[in-house]
């Protein structure tokens, strides 16, 4: 993390998982090319793949809960892969980032039940 820090790279959210003999952090970043470039270049091992670098993220607010929002997702026969640790927040509301089995279809069911999706411009606005 120190690289991305040194580079003035800013990590919205992250998720950090124990994995036996070594531990898997997933983070979101401002620009995901560069911190891979900087992280590679610090000698850090990296999974890659397309389908882990797509996530949707959502403020939790009074009105569009976390409750509200798995069900409207269970409802749609979505599944949250995982979620990650935000750095997001505006007025007392808190971006939830998370990974579903299908990110085109969550911010269609999502949109379809008004809850706003934010996109990367927008996070990138409201990070603090």
């Amino acid at each position: 993390m120190s690289q991305l820090d040194k580079n003035k790279l800013k990590v919205f959210a992250l998720s950090i998982a124990d994995a036996g003999e070594f531990g898997l952090v997933r983070l979101v970043t401002e620009d995901p090319a560069k911190a891979t470039k900087f992280l590679e270049d610090a000698e850090f091992n990296l999974a890659k793949s397309k389908k882990n670098t797509e996530v949707t993220a959502v403020f939790m607010s009074e009105k569009d809960t976390l409750s509200k929002i798995t069900k409207i997702l269970g409802d749609g026969s979505i599944n949250i892969e995982y979620a990650y640790s935000s750095a997001v927040h505006v007025g007392g509301k808190i971006a939830l980032i998370m990974r579903t089995s299908n990110v085109e279809k969550t911010e269609r069911v999502l949109a379809a039940n008004d809850v706003a999706v934010l996109s990367l411009e927008e996070i990138k606005k409201y990070f603090q």
